[in-house]
């Protein structure tokens, strides 16, 4: 197998884990603020890791060459920092009139990384993942959901 070749097929695992892991029954989406042309700001995955491990976050993976997709934590805060692939998904997230909890991304997020609503369990713990845009390099944080938003 190429390396371009293994390349692909560990994005397209990650992508699938994600999104299963993202999709759980219970978890809900949010926007957060857009940032754009913040003059210092880091405008690539790999900027952006190096700029949340300076603040003590622990780098657990980091996928592509150039990096398009890197998990950090600290404590129980985790941290998802990407820059979509599908110019469909790309879409959705930076149009602010698209619901990111409508079943039609729902289901468009699931198609495309061949999951199934049964293959998906109910969160253990629902969170609410907010997505903040900082020019073009989307960043997933999480919170737990509260009681009444479930």
């Amino acid at each position: 197998m190429s390396d371009k070749t293994k390349q692909t097929t560990d994005l397209t695992a990650v992508i699938k884990s994600l999104r299963g892991y993202l999709l759980e029954k219970g978890h809900r989406f949010e926007r957060g603020p857009a940032y754009e042309n913040q003059g210092k700001t880091p405008s690539s995955v790999a900027q952006m890791a190096r700029q949340y491990e300076g603040r003590g976050y622990t780098q657990y993976m980091q996928v592509g060459n150039p990096p398009v997709y890197a998990m950090l934590g600290r404590g129980h805060q985790e941290v998802h920092i990407f820059q979509p692939q599908d110019p469909k998904v790309r879409e959705w997230l930076e149009d602010d009139k698209v619901a990111l909890n409508d079943p039609t991304v729902r289901a468009y997020l699931m198609q495309s990384s061949s999951l199934s609503e049964g293959e998906l369990p109910a969160a253990r713990k629902p969170q609410v993942f907010r997505i903040t845009e900082v020019d073009k390099v989307f960043i997933i944080t999480n919170e737990d959901a509260p009681l009444g938003r479930r």
